[in-house]
């Protein structure tokens, strides 16, 4: 009979754990690669993180391919969470890898489809840009609550259950702020933007980052 030690030994994936942390990484030292070098050209108070590819780090060179690898080293260390929490988890968790392979797939996206320019008429684009930028920050905290659902039995996850729910909340809450801001941007005109959205939604990326961390954390204990 398996003992609980050899469970928990087996509840966790260094490996998974070690890529998640390096994707994660890759993409906050693209972050702050990007503030540093466009502070001049793109605000981070009123404008987006999705902005970053208008921006031009020399003439001729824009910025989008380093956003794009950003969104992408991002969606790369959050795959690897999934896998190791598919390893740690072989049945009841199907919600949870579902609900990481949207935000991974809606990362994908954004890396791949720009953001509508400020002050130009909307695309389709831009609107698959917008709606994959929403499905994904919902199901990254969804998937984060539905984790630490009480009655896991020797759940990996369970001693870190209250500051995982606490952040999932604050993502939701902040996912809350910036849609208002969207939604009141759109209902106004950009000349009327009250609410500043680079700024939440930098917010947002931030608990994002720190969710994810939390979640990481687990597969790189042993105990």
């Amino acid at each position: 009979m398996t003992s609980p030690k050899t469970f928990a030994t087996r509840a966790v994936s260094p490996v998974h754990g070690r890529l998640a942390i390096f994707g994660m990484a890759v993409a906050v030292a693209i972050s702050i690669d990007l503030h540093l070098r466009l502070s001049g050209q793109v605000s981070p108070i009123w404008q987006t993180l999705s902005e970053y590819v208008y921006g031009y780090l020399s003439p001729g060179s824009t910025a989008a391919p380093l956003f794009g690898a950003m969104c992408l080293a991002l969606g790369f260390g959050s795959l690897a969470l999934l896998g190791g929490i598919a390893k740690a988890h072989r049945g009841g968790y199907e919600s949870v890898l579902v609900l990481l392979g949207v935000w991974c797939a809606g990362l994908l996206v954004l890396a791949l489809v720009p953001v509508d320019p400020e002050g130009q008429a909307r695309s389709l684009a831009g609107q698959i840009h917008n709606y994959a930028a929403l499905v994904a920050f919902l199901a990254l905290p969804a998937a984060a609550w539905l984790l630490t659902r009480p009655g896991r039995a020797r759940c990996p996850w369970e001693p870190r259950r209250t500051m995982i729910r606490r952040l999932s909340v604050a993502s939701f809450a902040a996912v809350v702020i910036v849609l208002g801001g969207f939604v009141w941007t759109m209902l106004t005109g950009p000349s009327q933007q009250e609410v500043t959205l680079g700024l939440f939604e930098r917010l947002l990326f931030a608990v994002d980052l720190t969710l994810l961390a939390t979640m990481v954390r687990p597969l790189l204990s042993h105990r």
